[in-house]
């Protein structure tokens, strides 16, 4: 039986985003070339909701390497600092 991790893993290198909300793979990814604005621009889409990232041409040529994030991990509930 394969951990966690390990299927994590392999899903990182098949360049599929895990969604960080429910903790599956995004439901289907887009990717598409800008010409005008030299990037190129990624979209997820997962739980009836979209989110678009972009990597400019300098980014990837300036990488060593490039592996999918997790999507939507801004819409995870953020730790609140207390003022004591």
């Amino acid at each position: 039986m394969k951990t966690s991790a390990q299927k994590k893993f392999e899903l990182a290198l098949h360049d599929v985003p895990m969604c960080a909300v429910c903790n599956k793979r995004v439901d289907r990814m887009e990717s598409m070339y800008d010409i005008n604005h030299y990037q190129k621009g990624f979209r997820v889409y997962c739980h009836g909701q979209t989110e678009d990232a972009f990597l400019s041409d300098m980014d990837i040529w300036d990488a060593d390497s490039i592996r999918m994030g997790q999507a939507f991990i801004d819409k995870l509930p953020q730790p609140q600092l207390e003022n004591k």
